[in-house]
């Protein structure tokens, strides 16, 4: 009798203890409840010995956020839902943005005010389940969807591994090992790799292997690659102006944030290495761009440099070849366009001569602002081959100085910039000949017989001075040309100077130039459509 009192005691005291726990629990629920605002309804709930089970929980804050979960499944060792929905900024965005509004003001009076709280993450990662598994987990803002994700996680001895991966045509999978170091009060991040393939946003079969490593310390979040990740794109459609192709390249970073983020206190650094990469810029196609560039972030500056690019080619109508910068571009990151860029190189091949920038700078909060374009050794026969004039051959070797003016024009909300050359110089380096003689020239000496001593001089006129005026405004380039010269086989070979004034829309003759040549497809289209 003794012994069976004794065992209803126990059996009363554990049935009081598991009471008191729940009221306890069941008050702090209450609590926490009416703390954050929170609405909880459920549908076909069952507990057994395996665990809780819902086939439907909603859970919302205000019209702030809402969370349904279908299939849930909870238990000591495992955790499981078919479909997690989360719902954020409903029909009173107004008032969310005003409450943020405030948040961050208290933020930016104290910028400290977020730290990792390391007792927190320790009970989390302890009383987390064994496994956990997601099949969708989906994120909407309003009714728009944004993500749609995988998640499996799995608990090691002191250590999760973590497992991400999308359940859209958007491929991509993240997989780290993380794990709470207690003597540094540290989350790690270990063996961190991030691998897409993308067909969506502009991008054609681009794919990314990107290795990392990382931790959260205090209110700083920090990350570096392991080894250099690799990003290879087919196609990508930057702006209705700017289209990448090819590109094969190697990066490497390191990023450090604050929590939560905020531009002024943001560090990074990254390495791109291109192999490989074709562009076309607006009715410009680009081939075989290689080199190196460096890109700096921090204290709300941006800085991109680089030591060396080189382009192998780029039409514009005209070919330049063998293009050659090397150079930096820094701004501050609120207004990036309004940066300055310094070049050390800055150099391309055309006509079989080159054309260069001396070392400068060039202020783009500051416009407008000249640079001088120089050229040296460009060839006559190589001009006339590319813009043939029936009948007319010639030779020799011209240099020259080009002052061009970069101004901002405003039209309709967009900026653009405008070229303004004003004065340019171009002069012979040495003697050369002109020849001219074709069909039309005669028929017109026929009917005016006092020209024909001036067709007899230009069939072949060796001249000893070339010099021109160039300027350059609204598409419209005038040239006022000075040759100097004569015709040994004319009036004994008399000396004559030629005064000759040409004027050229520079738009019309680089769109017929790239129309006559063998250009991509794509170049094409862009133009005939925009001829239409």
């Amino acid at each position: 009798m003794t012994r069976l009192k004794k065992r209803y005691w126990i059996s009363l005291s554990l049935l009081l203890i598991i009471i008191l726990l729940s009221l306890f629990g069941w008050q702090y629920w209450l609590s926490f409840k009416q703390k954050y605002q929170l609405t909880i309804n459920w549908q076909g709930i069952s507990v057994g010995f395996n665990g809780l089970s819902f086939t439907d929980l909603t859970v919302s804050q205000s019209s702030m956020l809402s969370l349904t979960v279908k299939e849930l499944h909870i238990s000591w060792s495992n955790l499981s839902a078919e479909n997690i929905d989360i719902h954020w900024l409903s029909d009173e965005t107004h008032k969310i943005a005003n409450t943020a509004e405030k948040e961050l003001r208290r933020e930016d009076k104290n910028p400290n005010q977020f730290t990792f709280d390391t007792q927190l993450v320790s009970s989390i990662l302890h009383w987390l389940p064994n496994t956990i598994n997601i099949h969708s987990l989906r994120f909407y803002q309003q009714d728009k969807p944004l993500l749609d994700i995988k998640v499996t996680l799995e608990k090691q001895l002191e250590s999760i591994l973590l497992n991400v991966s999308t359940n859209t045509q958007y491929s991509a999978n993240l997989s780290a090992i993380i794990a709470f170091n207690e003597m540094d009060s540290r989350l790690e991040i270990h063996n961190g790799i991030l691998t897409t393939t993308i067909n969506q946003f502009g991008i054609q079969n681009g794919h990314l292997n990107l290795p990392f490593t990382g931790s959260i310390t205090g209110n700083r979040i920090i990350l570096t690659n392991l080894d250099t990740a690799a990003i290879n794109l087919a196609k990508v459609n930057i702006s209705d102006d700017v289209i990448l192709s090819n590109l094969i390249s190697k990066l490497s970073f390191q990023i450090e944030s604050s929590i939560p983020f905020k531009n002024n206190q943001l560090s990074a650094t990254a390495q791109l290495a291109i192999n490989k990469l074709n562009a076309i810029y607006k009715n410009s196609e680009i081939k075989s761009v290689t080199g190196n560039m460096n890109l700096s972030v921090k204290n709300n500056q941006l800085s991109i440099s680089t030591p060396s690019i080189n382009i192998q080619e780029m039409n514009v109508g005209v070919i330049f070849e063998k293009i050659k910068f090397a150079g930096a571009y820094s701004s501050i990151l609120t207004a990036p366009e309004k940066g300055i860029v310094v070049w050390k190189n800055a150099q391309a091949t055309i006509f079989s001569g080159k054309i260069f920038l001396d070392k400068g700078k060039l202020d783009l909060a500051k416009l407008p602002q000249q640079v001088n374009l120089n050229l040296t050794q460009i060839q006559l026969k190589d001009i006339l081959a590319k813009y043939p004039v029936e009948g007319l051959v010639g030779n020799g070797a011209i240099d020259g100085t080009l002052p061009i003016t970069l101004s901002e024009v405003k039209n309709k909300g967009k900026t653009t910039f405008h070229l303004l050359i004003k004065n340019g110089q171009l002069t012979s380096t040495n003697q050369g000949y002109l020849q001219f003689e074709n069909p039309a020239l005669k028929d017109y000496v026929k009917n005016n017989p006092k020209m024909k001593i001036l067709t007899d001089i230009l069939k072949n006129f060796h001249y000893t001075k070339l010099t021109s005026k160039v300027d350059y405004a609204n598409d419209i380039a005038k040239l006022g040309l000075n040759i100097q010269g004569s015709n040994s086989d004319v009036e004994n070979g008399k000396a004559v100077n030629f005064n000759i004034t040409l004027e050229e829309n520079i738009a019309k003759l680089m769109t017929s130039l790239l129309l006559s040549d063998q250009i991509s497809e794509p170049i094409r289209k862009r133009i005939e459509s925009r001829l239409k």
